[in-house]
């Protein structure tokens, strides 16, 4: 880690005054790209407490993570000086695609119907069952961990609640996938989100 740096100054009846720097290379901690997520479905545990979790399969830069770029108005005078400014608090836009048709994906991010099943059913050589799905919105609540492609960095979202749409599309580079868009709410703490840095033990 590099030592900080000093800069001393002098005002015009030469008195001096120094000026501390943090050097930035000390700074160089980067979230580099969301590499993996993972669901907590009890939001009321902290992150140290949770126990029983899903790794979402996301598909690459499918991930979209931007917590809001604050309003701002600004109040002028009628001489056109800005007196003061005020700011509201921006939406976000945090969302990922999840590349599975697995039961556990399903039954978490759709509403399944319980009456509503197809059992071995046999057509061109295989044997087809599944569930029915609602086409309403479910909302999922829980929590989430988003981690860096290095591991060295993560945020944590404690708090959240989830909707998903399912899109079957695909394509050359692509499957089948859930658009999943995330809500961020606080915690008891009040905070929304955790940025977290990682050591290897």
């Amino acid at each position: 880690m590099a030592k900080k740096r000093s800069i001393t100054t002098k005002t015009g009846n030469n008195m001096a005054s120094t000026i501390t720097f943090t050097p930035k290379d000390n700074l160089k901690q980067i979230f580099d790209k969301v590499h993996r997520v993972y669901y907590f479905p009890d939001s009321s545990k902290s992150f140290s407490e949770q126990v029983d979790g899903i790794e979402f399969p996301v598909l690459e830069d499918g991930v979209t993570f931007d917590t809001g770029e604050p309003e701002k108005n600004e109040v002028k005078l009628t001489d056109g000086t800005t007196w003061t400014s005020k700011v509201s608090q921006g939406e976000s836009d945090i969302t990922f695609q999840v590349s599975s048709v697995h039961s556990t994906i399903n039954d978490l991010l759709m509403e399944k119907k319980t009456s509503a099943s197809i059992s071995s059913v046999e057509f061109e050589g295989f044997t087809y069952s599944g569930s029915g799905y609602s086409l309403a919105p479910k909302k999922i609540s829980g929590a989430l961990l988003m981690v860096s492609s290095d591991f060295k960095s993560g945020v944590y979202l404690p708090n959240v609640e989830i909707f998903a749409s399912f899109n079957g599309e695909g394509g050359d580079d692509s499957t089948g996938y859930y658009n999943v868009s995330v809500t961020p709410l606080t915690d008891a703490n009040g905070a929304a989100f955790y940025l977290l840095g990682g050591t290897k033990v």
